[in-house]
């Protein structure tokens, strides 16, 4: 893992750490390895979307966005609320590339995904026709 990763999910662990707090529930990794997979991309990529860089296009926002959602919804590496947190993360990064979506139809999205059904293909897919 690179200092990138490290970075990230330290980022994470802290956003899960006050969502925990302004929820009133558990905090805590409870899969690390399930966590460094949340961030770690394949061909050793990482999640920059999250650390304020800007992707040049979209196409490579949206794959991050399918990989996150995917591997944070699937192995759910927090002890709670990995789907608050999921939604918040997302929220973020739309809101900082400045792309119009409906928050209504995201927070429906993220709340039925089945990973079992859905890859994250059709995840980063979801993102390209739903977000402007």
């Amino acid at each position: 893992m690179t200092n990138e990763h490290y970075k990230q999910i330290k980022l994470l662990c802290y956003v899960h750490w006050i969502v925990s707090q302004k929820f009133n529930s558990e905090a805590g990794v409870r899969d690390i390895i399930t966590l460094k997979e949340v961030v770690s991309m394949p061909g050793g990529g990482s999640l920059t979307c999250f650390t304020g860089d800007k992707l040049s296009n979209r196409k490579d926002l949206f794959t991050q966005l399918g990989w996150f959602v995917y591997y944070m919804i699937e192995g759910e590496p927090f002890n709670s609320r990995n789907k608050t947190l999921t939604s918040l993360m997302i929220i973020w990064v739309l809101n900082h590339y400045n792309l119009k979506y409906d928050t209504q139809n995201l927070m429906k999205f993220l709340e039925n995904i089945d990973t079992m059904k859905t890859g994250n293909s059709d995840i980063s897919s979801w993102f390209a026709n739903n977000c402007q």
